[in-house]
């Protein structure tokens, strides 16, 4: 007779109901400006292993909610795109994570790595940011010289993506 294998559900707050009421949040309880729905697929790509995986959430989260200037403007910096959209007003958090990665698409790297500590200091995590940031630096042919800025990740984000593409 063999032995059973208990299943063990992730934690709540790491489930994502797509379609259960509540406040838009991100991984960490910060609020979003965007739906429910998009929220949950932000969540998604905030916990994915690899670029592929972020990306495809990023495009549900922003197919979700068209304004979701947030989902945006990460899924042009992992794509490549750019766009000046209009949306509504973001929360703080939110601004200062689209201005770093707007300074580290324009190739001002230092810059980029500079505002995204500050950034980090301020918020604590933001593991997707953390990586599209480290991608930039690496399309653009500089270490990712980030190490510190990855041992800020809570432990229930992956320090690096896999495979990066």
């Amino acid at each position: 007779m063999g032995l059973m294998q208990r299943r063990q559900d992730p934690p709540v707050s790491q489930r994502d109901d797509l379609d259960a009421p509540g406040a838009a949040v991100e991984v960490h309880g910060r609020a979003v400006t965007a739906s429910s729905r998009a929220a949950a697929f932000y969540r998604q790509a905030q916990r994915a292993i690899d670029r592929r995986q972020a990306t495809i959430a990023l495009r549900l989260a922003v197919e979700a909610d068209p304004a979701f200037e947030l989902a945006l403007s990460d899924l042009d910096a992992t794509t490549g795109t750019s766009g000046q959209r209009h949306s509504r007003g973001q929360m703080n958090w939110e601004r200062h994570h689209i201005e770093v990665l707007r300074t580290a698409a324009s190739g001002n790297l230092e810059r980029a790595t500079d505002l995204l500590r500050d950034h980090l200091d301020s918020v604590g995590c933001d593991p997707l940011l953390l990586h599209i940031v480290a991608d930039l630096r690496r399309a653009f042919g500089e270490d990712d010289n980030l190490e510190d800025c990855a041992r800020r990740l809570s432990g229930c984000h992956p320090v690096a993506w896999q495979c990066p593409l």
